[in-house]
C-alpha cells in the first residue's frame, strides 16, 4: 500500500522541480536524510555477509526502503554486479502518473543521485545505475543495478 503522504510530498517536488528545471533540492533534501539514516545504521555494515554490492543491495532496498523481496528479481548477481527488477509500489511512479510527468527525467535528476551517494557511502566504488529506456510505466520494472567499478 503506498503512503499517501509521501506520494504528495513527492508530486510537489517533482513538479517544482520541472517549473524550475532543476532537481538539485530535491537531490540535496533526499541525499541528507538518506545519508544521516545510514550514518545512524552504520552496524547494518557489519551485520549483512556478502560483497560491498549486496551489503549495498540489501541496505538501500530492503532496510532503508523497506521493500519486500517479493517486490524484486534479481537477474544477475556475482562479487562484484547485481542486477535486479523492481515491481514495487513507487511514491516517484505514482507521482509522474498523476502529475502526467515522466518518470525517467525525475529518477534520473531527482531520485538516482541520493541511491548512488548511499551506495558511495557504503563503499566509494560502488556505482548505482538504471535503465531508463525500460523504467516504469514504458516497460513492466524498473531496471536497476549496482557494480563494482574497475581500478
Amino acid at each position: 500500500m503506498l503512503d499517501e503522504d509521501n506520494v504528495r510530498r513527492n508530486m510537489k517536488r517533482i513538479s517544482k522541480s520541472l517549473k524550475i528545471k532543476d532537481f538539485s533540492a530535491v537531490n540535496s533534501e533526499l541525499s541528507a536524510k538518506r545519508l544521516a539514516w545510514l550514518e545512524q545504521n552504520k552496524e547494518l555494515l557489519e551485520t549483512i555477509e556478502g560483497s560491498s554490492v549486496r551489503k549495498a543491495f540489501e541496505i538501500i532496498l530492503f532496510k532503508y526502503m523497506k521493500l519486500e523481496p517479493s517486490d524484486i528479481q534479481v537477474v544477475f548477481e556475482n562479487d562484484r554486479k547485481i542486477v535486479w527488477n523492481a515491481f514495487n509500489e513507487c511514491p516517484v511512479l505514482e507521482a509522474c502518473k498523476r502529475l502526467n510527468a515522466d518518470t525517467r527525467i525525475a529518477c534520473k535528476e531527482g531520485w538516482e543521485k541520493p541511491v548512488q551517494e548511499m551506495a558511495s557511502f557504503i563503499n566509494p566504488k560502488l556505482k548505482f545505475s538504471r535503465n531508463y529506456e525500460t523504467l516504469r510505466p514504458f516497460g513492466k520494472c524498473c531496471n536497476e543495478t549496482i557494480e563494482l567499478a574497475k581500478s
